[in-house]
């Protein structure tokens, strides 16, 4: 009895965590995604920082020992990747340059190549695909893309949590994140475009349908997708948050990992888009 008493204190401690953490933070991420610029840049930069050095202390428990020095690369790496235009192909050469300089000079016949593919992944997820969510705000202003985007994550993970845990009997449909139940995922691949057909149906277009269906696929496939891929990197790490940066709840990476993933496709998705039009 005793016992049970003291876990339901940890648990409402950790709830209590939780919810104040998110008062303060979503105000804040609300702020900065309605003013977007110069706030957007340095908010992004911290992500950059903070989940760069978050993805290598994970690398490190599972004996990937990535160069700590690549926080600062890849900070510099994303704002070029801003401010530089034109210039995408050769900060990219520049940036499998360094790596595989790295690994010849440093060579280990067991850990070089591992670090090397580890190392450029942690280059595109926490340097390419912040920058191309900036990218979207500077070469798209006329819109709030990213501020429609978080809005709809936020649902999609909502509808796919509470669909799952209420509804859900098909789990275990990826041994990444076992729990995640397949009609969960339906559910938060469908949840987008129920809003897409709301907004038809009452006849308000607050954005072009055509962008709109991207904002859907964007958040119910790749938002998703971007969770599962931070699960993958914990499971294989042996960890169960990407840090404890953010009390109750983890690590920048572990409340950005949607965002950056469906943010990027956002901007490949519109780039395409404009191009075909």
């Amino acid at each position: 009895m005793q016992r049970a008493n003291v876990d339901l204190e940890a648990e409402m401690n950790e709830l209590l965590k939780r919810v104040l953490v998110s008062v303060i933070l979503i105000p804040v991420v609300l702020v900065v995604l309605y003013y977007r610029g110069l706030p957007l840049v340095i908010a992004l930069l911290l992500v950059v920082f903070f989940g760069c050095l978050e993805y290598i202390r994970m690398m490190h428990k599972a004996l990937v020992n990535i160069n700590y020095f690549w926080v600062i690369l890849n900070s510099f790496f994303y704002l070029a990747l801003i401010y530089t235009e034109g210039l995408d192909l050769p900060i990219l050469w520049l940036a499998l340059l360094l790596a595989v300089g790295e690994t010849i000079f440093t060579w280990n016949e067991d850990k070089s190549v591992p670090r090397l593919f580890a190392t450029l992944f942690g280059f595109v997820y926490t340097a390419v695909f912040p920058a191309l969510m900036v990218r979207v705000s500077l070469y798209y202003e006329e819109y709030n893309f990213l501020l429609a985007l978080i809005l709809l994550i936020w649902f999609v993970d909502s509808t796919a949590y509470f669909v799952g845990m209420k509804m859900g009997k098909h789990r275990n449909i990826t041994a990444v994140s076992p729990q995640k139940s397949l009609e969960g995922f339906i559910a938060g691949i469908l949840a987008p475009w129920l809003i897409l057909i709301i907004l038809y149906v009452c006849k308000v277009e607050i954005l072009p349908y055509p962008y709109l269906a991207v904002l859907a696929v964007a958040a119910g496939i790749f938002g998703q997708l971007g969770d599962l891929v931070e699960s993958m990197f914990k499971r294989y790490c042996k960890v169960k948050n990407s840090s404890n940066l953010l009390p109750g709840h983890g690590g920048i990476l572990d409340r950005c990992d949607s965002i950056l993933f469906a943010g990027s496709f956002l901007y490949c998705a519109l780039e395409i888009l404009i191009k075909v039009r």
